[in-house]
């Protein structure tokens, strides 16, 4: 189970939970939607860890700036769907470029630790769509973004997530540890309690009416420090060392997050059909509007 160590300055939004009590409860979209971070108690992805550790976890040989962020982010799909490669004196060739860049440097070029990763990416996959089905059984889901991280992340900076998507939609995201040694997050303030709290030092009422993307650019970037000046905000925080195969669940663009050490992880988005919500009035956008007429009211008055 995940190492916490509570911050007082910050609400404690952490919900342990068995995967029976979420059974038992119809699922978790009340407590996801509401900026909670649940932890699945007495659950450890069934997993081959030691597959990944095989891999190689630094992209220095890549010089492609576009390639290497592709790297970065990798689908687990990339694994075991698509093309499959042709194999040629003991080496495996790919007609896409960043599978052969997976191939030739997270894999090393070898093709057992290619097929044993690809084994055992496709086991969490199916397992996390399995997770999905019992934490959100009444979600509709329209898409899948089944992101694998593969290299390793020191020392980010404290964040909301910003997808750059105008659309007004809402998420669900599932997180693990498939490393062996602990990933190391810490987690502040959520973004309706933060913005409440600067909305007037910082002027956000000029976003209101638009993109909430830009607002969350703003702060993050110009109030925080975004990549510039990482680890140079004041912001109070929980830290949190999640466990090897730990499984965790939030709205990263409500719970602002920062990853201090991480080697390896599967990080599963979902876009959901409003309509499908436990409540939709709780979607981000909804949420954000909200604030923006609250504050709107407060000084009418």
């Amino acid at each position: 189970m995940a190492t916490i160590d509570l911050n007082p300055e910050v609400e404690d939004y952490f919900v342990k939970l068995t995967l029976e009590d979420i059974q038992e409860r119809g699922g978790i979209a009340d407590l996801f939607e509401e900026g909670r971070l649940i932890l699945l108690r007495r659950y450890r992805l069934p997993f081959d860890y030691k597959a990944i550790a095989r891999l190689s976890n630094s992209l220095d040989k890549v010089k492609d700036r576009v390639l290497k962020k592709k790297l970065k982010k990798l689908t687990s799909l990339h694994f075991f769907e698509g093309e499959p490669p042709v194999r040629r004196n003991d080496t495996l060739i790919f007609s896409d470029r960043v599978r052969q860049a997976m191939f030739d440097v997270i894999c090393r070029g070898d093709i057992d630790r290619f097929e044993r990763a690809s084994t055992a990416l496709r086991a969490a996959h199916e397992e996390a769509l399995r997770l999905f089905g019992i934490c959100f059984p009444d979600y509709q889901p329209f898409r899948l973004e089944a992101s694998v991280r593969l290299s390793r992340t020191l020392f980010e900076n404290l964040h909301w997530d910003n997808h750059s998507i105008d659309d007004d939609f809402h998420q669900a995201r599932i997180f693990a540890n498939l490393d062996t040694r602990p990933r190391i997050w810490s987690v502040g303030e959520q973004f309706p309690t933060w913005v409440r709290n600067h909305y007037d030092e910082y002027d956000l009422g000029r976003f209101a009416g638009r993109d909430p993307n830009e607002m969350l650019q703003f702060i993050t970037s110009d109030v925080l420090g975004g990549t510039r000046k990482t680890w140079m905000d004041h912001e109070p925080r929980h830290r949190v060392a999640f466990d090897p195969g730990e499984v965790w669940i939030g709205e990263s663009r409500l719970i602002s997050h920062q990853i201090n050490y991480g080697d390896a992880a599967l990080v599963y988005m979902w876009f959901v059909t409003p309509e499908s919500m436990a409540n939709k009035d709780n979607r981000f956008n909804a949420r954000v509007d909200q604030i923006h007429r609250e504050m709107a009211d407060r000084v009418a008055a």
